[in-house]
This record gives structure tokens, sequence and C-alpha cells, in this order.
């Protein structure tokens, strides 16, 4: 179970990123070459062949900034403080026999012409340009480029695939850190009580990477116009992102579908719901000193889990491969501590109702889900963090200062900042702790204790955040009827987004466009069994080609119904260690459809495993489902 690897994770991107070094050593990789072989190995292509650019001549910053003088969007070429730090703002980096010739770009450009209001900007240009185009997405609140700068290993945690692909491939990258700088969750965005910085916000809900769409594309025509002394178009747009590139990703698909042909978007930021379980999780296990479950308790849950559900699938092979179909309950299943019980092996009943506050769906006062609750799969001492513990359980700010950039102490920051600073305006008399009660029972299916959250509350993040969301199933209605392609991912044992989230959204938009097979058209969903956020590690498969399964869908016609994935190993860190063999493949099947073993054969084998057609496996919901909030 990767608890320990997923808690550390965080802080340790943040920290290696502040720094300016490079993410290589903590992701265990040996080099470049490496990786790269690899990455060969794996799509079975070589890079392609370089075209006639003059980038050593294009890569300087006079050069630049000549290049972006006639674009519509005004740019500025120079260093940045949150991205990588490069003198006058450009670096040329030398072809390898793995990798071609890049030159980076940093700078500004502006989101607001009105105001002049700016966002920071980083761009990738590959010599061997293969004429795409591609936007990554962003993590968390943003203000930084920590997990979408092409040149580091880490960008796989929101692109998928291997580390360095997409330079090798010749994709044109850019990225933005959405208007703000730091890696606090909105501190960022406040003015003074009651004053919040309402530029910077729109910046960070859709501004910055709608404008960037244009500007980016402009941007890449111009310098490989500049480049080769041809004027240059661009074939393929393309978006990838998890997390909070997810909700970039979601965002885009709602607000511009215009701008991209074809967009990825792994275990999405939901702002409605998420903030809800961020706050509501931390504020339950503040209900009185012992209603916190230390790590040793929660290591006891899983193999509880495991051996009910593991073979629910057909084979007991580690992997629970729909979560939902479980019939586990903390309030039954847990063991509860007596007079006799041994120390550190068994619940209280105040522990028990804090994992069921975990488990079970937030819902509104009506009994209406608000988000749904966790899964079952691979639980983690990771959804339980909160900050330091106040001296005073009762205080209307338990957690104040607690908006450091730093996660190790659990989501609260970014959940206080969503609904104090983004929806509350930093309102001096909200105080997010008082949103939330907590109940057994009804009204409405979710019986088991859950987090209650004020139906005018839902109501108001819907209206001042909506810009910010994109998980309106209404709003994907212009992406659908102009035939644009989305593919959506998410890890069944996500410690940080839950799974139900993109589940529930998949299933009303196929209510909404006449079925899956319909919605099959332009939206695919695929799940990662044992995986957890972002597939940072894991016990299942935790890495899969998206982008090329992208462009045979956009560029060939062939959608995707099954997926190949690797279970590549995990260091101490929880990066995943490309440089090693895989230990497991196995294929990720379109839903509703499960992945079948043959009944023969190494499990750990992926030619042993099938998508059967007509397969509906995953729309089974059990107990555990029911108690979540899945859509049934």
């Amino acid at each position: 179970m990767p608890t320990k690897n997923d808690v550390r994770l965080a802080p340790a991107v943040r920290t290696l990123a502040r720094r300016g070094k490079s993410l290589k050593a903590a992701a265990g990789v040996a080099s470049a070459a490496l990786i790269v072989a690899a990455t060969t190995a794996n799509t079975g292509a070589s890079p392609p062949a370089a075209r006639p650019f003059d980038l050593a001549g294009s890569c300087t910053p006079e050069a630049m900034q000549a290049a972006v003088a006639n674009l519509s969007t005004k740019v500025t070429v120079r260093q940045i403080a949150n991205g990588p730090r490069f003198a006058g703002g450009t670096r040329l980096v030398a072809a390898t026999d793995k990798l071609p010739a890049f030159c980076q770009v940093t700078g500004s450009f502006v989101t607001n012409p009105a105001t002049g209001k700016t966002a920071n900007f980083l761009a990738t240009f590959p010599a061997n340009w293969n004429g795409k185009y591609l936007q990554m997405g962003c993590s968390g609140h943003c203000g930084q480029f920590a997990v979408s700068d092409p040149a580091q290993p880490q960008a796989t945690i929101t692109n998928q695939g291997l580390p360095y692909d997409t330079i090798a491939r010749g994709y044109a990258s850019f990225a933005t850190d959405e208007g703000h700088e730091g890696f606090s969750g909105g501190t960022w965005a406040i003015k003074g009580p009651g004053q919040v910085d309402e530029e910077a916000i729109a910046d960070l809900f859709y501004r910055a990477d709608k404008v960037l769409a244009g500007m980016g594309k402009e941007f890449t025509a111009a310098f490989y116009g500049r480049a080769s002394g041809a004027p240059q178009k661009i074939a393929r747009s393309y978006f990838n992102g998890c997390s909070g590139g997810g909700r970039d990703a979601f965002v885009a698909a709602s607000y511009f579908p215009e701008a991209f042909d074809g967009i990825i978007g792994g275990s999405a930021y939901n702002g409605i719901g998420a903030a809800f379980q961020f706050a509501g999780i931390p504020s339950g296990q503040l209900r009185s000193a012992g209603a916190v479950v230390p790590p040793s308790l929660i290591a006891l849950i899983d193999p509880i889990v495991k051996a009910q559900c593991d073979g629910l699938d057909g084979v007991k092979d580690g992997l629970i491969q729909n979560p939902a179909a479980c019939n586990f309950r903390p309030d039954r299943d847990l063991p509860k501590c007596t007079s006799g019980s041994p120390a550190g092996q068994c619940f209280t009943p105040e522990q028990i109702e804090t994992v069921s506050l975990l488990l079970s769906a937030v819902t509104d006062e009506r009994g209406n889900v608000v988000q749904p609750g966790f899964s079952v799969s691979e639980i983690q001492a990771a959804s339980f963090l909160t900050p330091p513990r106040p001296a005073d359980l009762s205080a209307r700010d338990p957690f104040p200062g607690s908006d450091t950039g730093a996660l190790n102490g659990g989501y609260w920051p970014l959940a206080d900042a969503y609904l104090k600073v983004f929806v509350h305006k930093n309102d001096p008399n909200f105080f997010t702790r008082q949103l939330f009660t907590f109940r057994s029972g009804g009204p409405g299916p979710i019986n088991a204790f859950h987090v209650i959250a004020p139906s005018s509350e839902v109501a108001l993040v819907k209206r001042e955040a909506r810009m910010g969301i994109g998980h309106f199933p209404e709003n994907f209605d212009p992406f659908i009827r102009q035939d644009r392609k989305f593919l959506m991912w998410h890890n069944l044992s996500d410690q940080v987004l839950t799974p139900y989230m993109s589940i529930n959204f998949y299933k009303e938009l196929a209510a909404r466009h006449g079925g899956y097979g319909k919605l099959q058209r332009n939206v695919r969903l695929f799940s990662l069994p044992g995986t957890p956020h972002c597939s940072m590690g894991g016990v299942g498969p935790n890495s899969f080609d998206a982008l090329t399964a992208m462009e045979n869908w956009v560029e060939k016609g062939i959608a995707p119904d099954a997926l190949p994935a690797k279970l590549y190993p995990a260091n101490a860190m929880g990066f995943k260690q490309f440089d090693k063999p895989p230990t497991r493949t196995m294929p990720l099947c379109k839903f509703p459809t499960m992945a079948h073993y043959k009944g023969s054969g190494d499990v750990n084998d992926g030619a042993n495993w099938s998508c059967p057609s007509g397969d509906t496996s995953m729309l089974r919901v059990g107990e555990s489902g029911r108690q979540a909030g899945v859509v049934q």
C-alpha cells in the first residue's frame, strides 16, 4: 500500500521545485537517455526526423521577443520566479542520441487587456516539431510549473506516459501558472478583509488557460515560421492534465471547446464537492479528542476490505476493479474495541464514525449528494491528514495560517481557500468549519455517518465559482455537438479526489446524451484499479499512453476500447521508476466494461486479460457504492 509515498509526494515536489532543482534524482532516474530508451521501447517508435529549423538562432531572448511582437496577445519574454529560471527567459538544450534539441521559453502574457492582468507561461519547442500543439494542465490551485515542465520527469504526473515523451515526439507545448505565483491555496487572492483579487481568481478558474490556448498556438506558428523562414500552421491541438490539470481539462471542454481537437482529463478536481469534502473530513476529526484515526489503525482496514472485495471481479489478484460493488461498511465490518480488545487492533465508535466520514457521501440537509465518498480500495492515511490539531477543538478557525503551500497537513488549505476566499470573498465573519454538521441516517439514501453541508452554501459555490467548475453536464453539450474528443480517466484508489466524481459525471453525461454507446463517440472514461492520485505509485497499472490513444482517435478515427497499461515500481519518494521493468501489465477498459481474466496464465500478464464486448460490470453497485453516493 503506497500510503507513505503518497503522503511524502506533495511536499517533495514543492520543495524541489522551489529550489529550482531537477527531480531526476528524486525520481530515481539514471539518465535522460535511459528514460527515452524506455519511451522508444514503449511506443515502438523513434523520435521524428528533425525539420530544417534554426533552433539555435531562434532561441535567444531577442529573437524570441521579435517572434511574439505581432501576436494578438501581448507577450513579454523574461525570467520568471515560479518556474524554471532561464537567463533572459530562454534556454537551448542540445540534442542527445535520444532527444532532439529543444528550446524553452518563459515569460508573461496579458490575460485581460482592459486591466493589464498577466499570467506566466512556459513554452517548449523541440527541433523535430510535429506540427502539433499540446497544452499542459497545472496542479492544485496552480501558481507554479511543478508538473507541467516536459523537460522534467515529474511531467508524467499530469501527462501520463513516460518522461520527456512529448519532446521526443516533437510536440510544441505550453503551460501557465494561471495568473499568480506560489503553491498556496488562496492567500495570493487576498487583498484584505472582505477584499479579494477577482482578476487573479478569474485567471485561475478559466481565463489564463483560455487566453493561453490562443496565444500558445499563435506563438508556436510564429516561432517555427521565423526558425524555418516559411509560414507554419498548427495541424492539431490537444490538452492534457490531471488533478488540478484535470479540472483545467474539464473547464476547457465546458467553456472553450473550440480550442482543442482532443482533451485528456485525469482524476479531475471538481470544486463543487471537493471543497466540502476537503474541509468536512478534517472538521469531523475535531469532534472530540478521540475521533482521530492513527495510521496504524488505517493500515488494518485494507486487508479486511480485500478479503471481502478482491474476488468480486472473478480473480483474487490484489486488485479491486470495481470498489463500488463492494459491501464493506465500517460500522459493521471493522473490529470494535471491547474491554478485552488488544491495544492498537480495534476501533472506538468515534474512530469508526471518522472512517465512515471518508467513505460516505457528503450530503445537504435534505439528503441530496453533494460529493461522493471515497473508494474502499487501498484506503490510505493521506486521506485523513489535517493540519496540526488546535489546542481548542471548538475554535471557529481551527487551522489559522495553514495555507503555506505544503499539503503534508492535508487539503484543508485548498478547501478553506475555495470557500472562504473564492466564494465568500474573505469575509472576516465567515469560518469554513461552521458550515458542517454530522449525522447517521437520512433523509436520503446515505444512512452511514456522514458530512452535512448546507444546500444554500452548495448553491453559492455553484454560482460564485461556476467558471472554475467543469462538472456541469449541460456544459459539455457544445463540445459534443462540435464532435470533439475527450478521454477521461480516474484512479480507483485515489486518496485525494474520489473516483466517483468522474464515474457519476460520466453516468450523468450518458443519461443526457442517449446512453453509453452514443456518448462514447465523443467521451470515453477509463478507470485504473489499485492506483492512487494521478497514478503516483500504487499496486495496479499506473502508466499508459493517453496521448497516442487521443492521436489515434482524432487523427485516424480509431476510438480507444482498451488502453494497455503497465505497473512501474515506485521509489521511496513515490515516483515511478521508469528505468526498471514493469511488474504487471493489464488493459484498461472503457467504462462500463471491466477487464476479465481468462482463467489461466499469469495474472500479471496483460495477455491473459480482455475487455469483453458488451460487458457492463462497472455498473454494479453494492453497499459501499450506495453509501458513497454512486449514481445507479
